[in-house]
C-alpha cells in the first residue's frame, strides 16, 4: 500500500500498536519535513540527519500517544527543536555552515505576469538573499510558513512563543521582503510578488 493510501488515523493506530510497516510509512511521510526544520537551526547535513535519526527514535518510544495528538505537525516540531538544540549544548564547538546553504524553493502562483523564465530565476535568487538576512527568529517563523505550510498555532506552539509575535514576526518578514523587492522590480505588482511568495496563506 502507498503512503497516499494509508488513512492518517487508521495509520497513527497501527504504529501505536508497534507495526513496523505503518511505522515505516509514518517515517518516509514526514522525513524530509522533520529534516528540513532541523537543517534550520545546525546547517548541515550530517548533524542534521543524525539529530533526525533521534527524533523518530523519539516518537518510536512515545508511538503509543501518537493517536491522541491533536496537531501531529506542531508535535513533531517541538520534538525536533528540543533534539537540535540539545545537539548545539552537547557539540559546542560544533561549527554552522553558512545560512545560505539552505535550500528555498519557491513556486510561481497561477497568472503570474513575470515575462520569462530568467526574471522569475531573478526574484527567486533575490528573495532567498533577503530571508536569508532576515533576523534568526523572523527568518524562521518565515521558512516554517514559507516552505513547511504551518499556520500561526502550529509555529507558536513549535517555538515556544505566543501567537501574536509569531505574527509579528512574519510581518516583519513580509514587510522587509516587498520593500527590498520593490526597490529592484519597482514594476512589479503586489498581487505577483505575494503569489511569489507564498503557497497557502498565512493565517
Amino acid at each position: 500500500m502507498k503512503v497516499a493510501e494509508w488513512d492518517m488515523e487508521e495509520l497513527l493506530m497501527l504504529v501505536g500498536e508497534s507495526n513496523q510497516r505503518a511505522f515505516s510509512v509514518f517515517y518516509n511521510l514526514y522525513y524530509k519535513k522533520v529534516f528540513r526544520f532541523v537543517y534550520y537551526y545546525l546547517r548541515q547535513g550530517d548533524a542534521a540527519a543524525e539529530v533526525v535519526s533521534d527524533v523518530f527514535f523519539i516518537i518510536w518510544k512515545s508511538r503509543c500517544a501518537l493517536k491522541d495528538i491533536k496537531s501531529l505537525d506542531a508535535y513533531l516540531y517541538i520534538i525536533a527543536k528540543n533534539e537540535a538544540i540539545r545537539y548545539l549544548r552537547q557539540n559546542r564547538d560544533y561549527r554552522k555552515v553558512g545560512i545560505e546553504d539552505i535550500p528555498l524553493h519557491l513556486e510561481l502562483s497561477e497568472g503570474t505576469e513575470l515575462e520569462n523564465q530568467l526574471e522569475r530565476e531573478e526574484i527567486e535568487q533575490l528573495i532567498e538573499k533577503i530571508v536569508n538576512k532576515l533576523p534568526e527568529k523572523c527568518r524562521m517563523i518565515f521558512l516554517m510558513n514559507r516552505a513547511e505550510g504551518l499556520q500561526t498555532k502550529e509555529i507558536a506552539q513549535a517555538l515556544s512563543l505566543s501567537e501574536s509575535t509569531v505574527r509579528v514576526q512574519m510581518k516583519i518578514a513580509v514587510d522587509k521582503i516587498l520593500k527590498e523587492l520593490k526597490v529592484y522590480y519597482p514594476n512589479l505588482n503586489l498581487v505577483t510578488i505575494l503569489g511569489i511568495l507564498f503557497i497557502r496563506n498565512f493565517s
